[in-house]
């Protein structure tokens, strides 16, 4: 067995842990800080309540959107280039954090958003970060991944060097979450724990995180989505959703892959997009990833079963049963994809989205029947 695992940033976890962000900005040495937000957070006072508890200089960017295109990322580097900062602070979902982590490291480093897209493209240090996250879903304020929209299809800005220095994850900023936004959120976190524990690259490390993550999920998610106000389903959700920023290092398989290929096309939600095809995954990789289903179908709550293309069914029953209580799409057909455009996605995702660790290769024939499948809803592998 060989693997590497990095995580420096260092992390603050419960309820009332926004009052440590003082703290923590004074610990790392900063006197201004540049706050990377969206208008919701201000508009909602969370951050006000974040600036509030800083304790230092700051000014405010809130022009994140849902699913940054790169023009937005354009104006954050603009932003950050324009005063001295020593500090960036993320608050919001995983758009902010993205655009938030990006910002530290365009505060250092020369050249056009554009010029970033890619892997390790920052040669400086960026300034130092601290992610406050507000939902309960990306895991952001733990990876060393922005996503941002390129002409209409997702990329990514990847570098080790985009790891926060601080995650202050505090549940109660998740409290006023509504319904689509929990819902939305926790499916993106399900995925993530799911696929990073379905990667080849998965280790030791990452598989505690995604079990444990999943079970914190499952058992949670229809709870928060019901009853908003439920602070230990809250609490449950946010450590949930950490330990899938946990398990990302492990990378995602082509469940992420094929939402890339249906989110811009459609205005879904990040959560949304990945969430539809998470129950065909889990029953297609089942054989390919047999010796860990009964360890996965244990964190999801199913009884076990010697055949792992029967658990791997059942597990995606369960998925999709939550899927269902979330009201989340379960099928490309009642998302309204048309039959005619499948091949096209599905070449799509192959080209743009390739997964080097998916434990279960696919070619155009195979990633076609996935999408018919996904099409029709049927979950046979």
């Amino acid at each position: 067995m060989k693997f590497s695992y990095f995580l420096p940033t260092k992390l603050s976890f419960g309820f009332g842990t926004l009052g440590t962000l003082g703290s923590e900005a004074k610990a790392l040495g900063a006197s201004r800080a540049l706050v990377v937000t969206d208008k919701v957070m201000v508009s909602t006072g969370i951050a006000q309540r974040a600036t509030e508890s800083l304790g230092i200089a700051f000014d405010v960017f809130d022009g994140v959107e849902a699913e940054p295109r790169i023009e937005v990322a354009q104006a954050v580097a603009d932003r950050a280039r324009s005063a001295k900062y020593d500090l960036v602070v993320g608050v919001g979902g995983g758009s902010s954090m993205d655009m938030a982590k990006v910002a530290a490291g365009f505060a250092t480093n020369e050249g056009p958003a554009r010029s970033f897209v890619g892997n390790n493209l920052f040669s400086k240090k960026p300034l130092p970060s601290i992610m406050v996250p507000t939902t309960a879903g990306t895991g952001a304020e733990l990876t060393v991944t922005s996503m941002v929209t390129v002409e209409g299809h997702k990329q990514w800005i990847n570098s080790q060097l985009l790891l926060p220095s601080v995650a202050v994850v505090d549940p109660d900023l998740t409290m006023s979450m509504p319904q689509g936004v929990t819902a939305a959120t926790g499916m993106d976190a399900l995925c993530h724990n799911t696929e990073a524990y379905l990667s080849s690259l998965a280790s030791p490390i990452t598989d505690s995180a995604a079990l444990e993550g999943v079970r914190l999920i499952v058992q949670n998610l229809e709870k928060a989505f019901d009853s908003g106000g439920d602070r230990m389903a809250r609490e449950s959700m946010s450590l949930g959703a950490l330990m899938g920023g946990i398990a990302l290092q492990a990378k995602m398989v082509y469940g992420h892959s094929i939402g890339y290929t249906i989110a811009t096309r459609f205005r879904l939600a990040h959560g949304v997009s990945c969430g539809l095809p998470l129950p065909y995954i889990i029953s297609n990789y089942a054989v390919a990833c047999a010796p860990k289903m009964k360890k996965l179908a244990e964190a999801y709550g199913v009884p076990p079963d010697d055949d792992p293309a029967e658990l791997g069914r059942a597990v995606a029953e369960k998925a999709r049963g939550i899927a269902e209580h979330l009201k989340i799409p379960t099928t490309l057909k009642e998302l309204g994809v048309a039959e005619s455009d499948l091949p096209t996605l599905a070449e799509e995702c192959l080209e743009m989205y390739p997964r080097p660790n998916s434990p279960l290769v696919f070619d155009r024939r195979s990633m076609s029947e996935f999408y018919r499948r996904m099409w029709e809803g049927n979950l046979e592998g």
